[in-house]
């Protein structure tokens, strides 16, 4: 009878053990060609096969703000599509929304011909609070000889906090491409 206990017991043992399968929930729903990216601040689900990198890897020209990178593991010569979050400072009394509208504009007048093609309404769930903000979607050049590149960014303030989440990818990219980034998007939570 012993036996046939432990043997009943092996697979939840194992399970416990090896922490079982290694996806992620996005949008309510376990996504095994996910992982999760978990800090103490946010957590955010990224492509299982995509390149992480931290800021200890950054080169020189890594704004400081810049606190992660998720890249496709697809490499373009011309522009790999991308995530990174990064963090600022700002006034406690400063919304997601305020926050989110003074940093796209410090991108318009950043970047040439800036072309916002989306606006996406969007509420984020912290604690018992809800955290109103939206995602934009705009396309422009670094500088008039390099390609158009699109963005998706996502803007959250919190107590003191600002995180931006910058999609980034071509507009030939792979539409799969582009939905993987978005699931990235809208899987950014505070922890």
């Amino acid at each position: 009878m012993k036996k046939l206990l432990l043997l009943l017991l092996i697979p939840f043992i194992l399970t416990g053990c090896f922490g079982g399968d290694d996806s992620s929930t996005t949008g309510g729903f376990a996504n095994p060609n996910y992982n999760t990216y978990d800090n103490t601040a946010f957590t955010i689900s990224y492509p299982k096969d995509w390149e992480v990198i931290d800021s200890k890897s950054f080169t020189s020209n890594v704004p400081a703000e810049t606190l992660i990178d998720f890249r496709n593991n697809i490499k373009n010569e011309i522009f790999t599509a991308n995530t990174n979050i990064s963090q600022s400072k700002l006034p406690l009394e400063i919304t997601s929304a305020d926050f989110g509208k003074s940093t796209l504009l410090k991108s318009k007048e950043s970047l040439v011909g800036f072309n916002e093609l989306s606006k996406e309404e969007l509420t984020i769930k912290y604690k018992d609070q809800d955290l109103t903000t939206f995602i934009s979607g705009f396309e422009g050049k670094k500088s008039p000889s390099d390609p158009i590149v699109r963005f998706k960014q996502l803007y959250v303030a919190y107590q003191g906090a600002g995180y931006v989440v910058t999609s980034a990818y071509l507009p030939t990219e792979d539409e799969g491409v582009v939905k993987m980034l978005d699931v990235m998007l809208h899987s950014f939570s505070l922890n």
